[in-house]
């Protein structure tokens, strides 16, 4: 797995989004596609979980990133 950190730094969210987005539905989402296209049920489960930690990172960092240092929202 290619784990890229994307900064949204000067960038709005919604650029940010839609980036990180096409990142992990091309990365992850094509890979989960292939293995259940040949019905290998073992890869898919094991994919579906890889794309589920991708995506609860990227709303992690998204969320981390939303703060200021001292705490308050952005």
């Amino acid at each position: 797995m290619i784990r890229r950190r994307y900064r949204m730094i000067n960038a709005d969210i919604e650029s940010w989004a839609l980036a990180r987005a096409h990142h992990i539905v091309l990365n992850e989402g094509l890979s989960l596609a292939k293995a259940a296209q040949n019905l290998d049920r073992k890869r898919s489960r094991s994919l579906v979980y890889e794309l589920r930690k991708v995506i609860t990172a990227a709303i992690v960092e998204a969320h981390a990133v939303s703060f200021n240092s001292n705490g308050t929202e952005r």
